[in-house]
């Protein structure tokens, strides 16, 4: 019984309640549906604790022999340079650590389903992208980022049933140096957020790019850069798979 209740995205029975082929963003570590915020704000005077998103999705197909995701998002700051405080990730950075993302999609919350059904996750790699680093871009904005997720499991792998909305992701980031000595500038600075697209990988290929609810997330009140500001940059996405993955 209990490897049965593990395979939520197998059986109808134990899913949540089916939804279109799309896609969800929202603050948090649950799905859409368990806390649909769009909007976080933080009074930017302590190092302790951290804030999260989550990506949840649902294909509107059967996709046999799911066995890879990937997600791409976009970010991009009020200010004309991306502050130092969303310099995240790898040496360099003014925030280095200070991102993590859970891919342990195995106990999901009430309101999504395990992609996998139980299976255990055997390859990931995530990477955060900005003009400055780990990686300078050519062109790419001085005010945007660019994380990509990735993780599957080792096939063969199960059928990913159409219309039920599964846990992704979930990205947390820590406030660690945000105030005292070393403090890295910006955290209060307005950030918006784009999810602009999920692939789903099988015996074929679903590109997910609308979202079901919501795909834009806003960081700290006031913003004035618009969700439609931060579209995905295909040409420069294809050249970071090229390089990276």
């Amino acid at each position: 019984m209990k490897r049965l209740l593990l395979a939520v995205c197998v059986l109808a029975l134990a899913a949540p309640a089916a939804q279109a082929g799309g896609f969800n963003l929202t603050w948090g570590t649950g799905c859409w549906r368990d806390n649909p915020a769009t909007l976080s704000t933080f009074a930017c005077d302590s190092n302790d604790g951290s804030v999260s998103f989550t990506v949840s999705f649902a294909t509107d197909t059967e996709l046999p022999g799911f066995s890879l995701f990937q997600a791409e998002l976009d970010l991009q700051s009020d200010s004309p340079d991306l502050p130092d405080w969303w310099q995240l990730t790898d040496s360099g950075g003014c925030r280095q650590g200070s991102l993590s993302i859970s891919t342990d999609v195995a106990a999901p919350p009430g309101g999504c389903a395990d992609p996998f059904a139980g299976r255990q996750i055997t390859y990931e790699y995530h990477h955060w992208f900005t003009a400055a680093f780990p990686d300078p871009l050519p062109s790419y904005p001085a005010n945007r980022a660019k994380l990509g997720v990735e993780y599957g499991v080792e096939p063969p792998a199960g059928t990913l049933q159409r219309g039920i909305e599964c846990e992704g992701a979930t990205v947390t980031i820590s406030f660690a140096k945000t105030v005292g000595a070393g403090a890295c500038g910006g955290c209060s600075t307005p950030v918006t957020i784009v999810l602009n697209k999920v692939d789903l990988w099988g015996t074929g290929h679903k590109i997910l790019t609308n979202p079901i609810d919501n795909q834009c997330l806003r960081w700290q009140a006031g913003g004035v850069t618009p969700c439609s500001a931060t579209p995905a940059r295909s040409s420069t996405w294809g050249m970071l798979e090229s390089l990276y993955w």
